[in-house]
């Protein structure tokens, strides 16, 4: 069963999140779920640390928001693979 779910998201995140959605030849919803879904099913003893979290402290303030964007996305594309 599916339900709707309203979220307030930035337009700028929405806009990115719909063309990255498109490329995948997927659904913003799909995404969003899968998304969830990982989040909410990982068991927090087995949840690893990312990338941003081990080194995001040593990292503060050292980069712009757009080379952290970019480490973010090249560390989900080496564990997604998409």
């Amino acid at each position: 069963m599916t339900i709707k779910l309203n979220l307030t998201i930035d337009e700028k995140v929405v806009a990115k999140t719909k063309r990255y959605a498109a490329r995948r030849k997927t659904s913003v919803s799909k995404l969003v779920q899968e998304l969830l879904s990982k989040t909410v099913d990982e068991q927090p003893s087995k949840r690893k640390k990312s990338f941003l979290s081990t080194y995001g402290n040593s990292l503060n303030g050292k980069l712009s928001h757009e080379q952290v964007n970019r480490i973010r996305d090249e560390q989900l594309m080496k564990k997604y693979g998409r």
